[in-house]
């Protein structure tokens, strides 16, 4: 029962656990983060692009600019209409990366006869830093290194060339060297975030298993709760008492007892579901008939119950705590042929909790000198209420009667 109790519980604590950082989000913001990045630094090669008109052949520079920008298009859209399918912006990306490696490489071919003497630093010049973005948002570390340096090593080569503006050696390494830097701290930048949201899932996952492990081990506690409490009320309460019965009219409650452990043990798969409220008017017609049945002789006053509504594991946490009150009460507080009144009440207080009294004339008994040992109030009714939220108070005055008063403020 427990453990059924508070799955929902546990089930809601690992998806806010689930719902911070993780590899996931990470890597959907990194892929926006570039999409974004690209629109950014390809609006930078809009006058290079318009100025190269006059030395690349129509077609090529055509067909360059519509596939580079195309896919750069693709990837931004991708990347915000397919945020749960990155797979699809990644495929766009690593497309891009490959297609600018071609036209880098091609650029001399591009150029119409006779304009190398015209022709200036590649408009190409400015996509390199997207491209090795997306190289180490797709590939693999090696794969993304490899790339860098090939893209690298490729622009200084053509940036010496007429082609390229017949940059100096020193000149062209200089922009290499820059290029290298750029792409080595978008690598690294990407590489550190995800490997910190790896550590991040592998923290929750472990936390995660550590909550779900206590919760199971506190699931098995109260379990074990329930069947310590369910055995002294049932069991070894009417043995004791049955040992103990002298007069007729003990006999007699004895074997009353008896028929109620038994009910009691029949019914004990049935008891309130803990995933339904339980109105107190339930509650309290539930403990009226327990209280008949253990002795016609309980008064059990009008209800003052409300109309408010309980959990089932706090109405089935205060419906045993109060029978097993009441068990105490027949056994400990006076004899049957004694004149002593019992009482069990049950009232609605504002907020939603609720009172269970249960009283009698008795004998009573000074609360401080009860065993340690003995179950009946310490596991059967103090811890039962307490673990659903509740609170226990007993009020007891040798030869001035008992109140076993449990109280649920309705938190929980």
């Amino acid at each position: 029962m427990s453990a059924v109790s508070r799955g929902p519980a546990i089930e809601s604590t690992l998806m806010r656990l689930r719902g911070a950082i993780s590899r996931a989000r990470v890597e959907r913001i990194l892929t926006q983060a570039s999409a974004l990045f690209c629109l950014v630094f390809a609006v930078q090669t809009i006058p290079s692009v318009a100025a190269s008109s006059v030395y690349l052949h129509p077609t090529y520079a055509a067909v360059i600019v519509i596939v580079l920008y195309g896919l750069m298009f693709v990837i931004l859209v991708t990347s915000v209409v397919f945020r749960r399918r990155l797979a699809i912006t990644h495929i766009a990306m690593s497309i891009f990366t490959v297609v600018y490696l071609l036209a880098l490489a091609f650029w001399p071919v591009g150029l119409l006869r006779g304009a190398g003497s015209v022709a200036d630093q590649p408009w190409l010049w400015y996509l390199i830093t997207i491209a090795m973005t997306f190289a180490a948002m797709t590939f693999s570390l090696g794969w993304a290194v490899w790339y860098i340096v090939f893209s690298s090593a490729v622009y200084v080569f053509i940036r010496t060339q007429p082609a390229g503006g017949a940059a100096h050696v020193s000149l062209a390494l200089i922009d290499g060297f820059y290029v290298v830097l750029l792409g080595a701290f978008s690598l690294a930048f990407i590489t550190a975030l995800r490997a910190a949201a790896d550590r991040v899932d592998a923290a929750q996952s472990t936390a995660m298993e550590q909550y779900a492990g206590a919760a199971r081990n506190h699931a098995a506690e109260l379990e074990r709760l329930k069947v310590d409490s369910l055995v002294h009320d049932t069991v070894l309460s009417t043995l004791i008492f049955a040992a103990r019965a002298e007069t007729p009219g003990e006999r007699e409650l004895a074997v009353a007892l008896s028929a109620a452990a038994l009910e009691t043990l029949q019914e004990a798969p049935d008891a309130f579901d803990p995933a339904v409220e339980v109105s107190l008017s339930e509650l309290s017609n539930r403990l009226a008939d327990a209280a008949q049945l253990l002795s016609p002789r309980i008064v059990f006053p009008p209800v003052q119950a409300g109309s408010g509504r309980v959990p089932g594991r706090v109405a089935e946490a205060v419906f045993t705590a109060a029978q097993q009150a009441l068990i105490n009460s027949l056994q400990h507080a006076g004899d049957l042929g004694d004149d002593v009144v019992r009482t069990l009440l049950v009232r609605g207080e504002p907020g939603g909790g609720f009172t269970v009294q249960v009283s009698d004339t008795g004998r009573g008994f000074d609360v401080a000198d009860v065993p340690r040992a003995r179950l009946g109030l310490r596991v059967s009714i103090r811890e039962r209420v307490e673990s659903v939220g509740g609170r226990v108070r007993v009020q007891s005055v040798p030869g001035g009667g008992t109140s076993v008063i449990l109280e649920w403020g309705g938190q929980g």
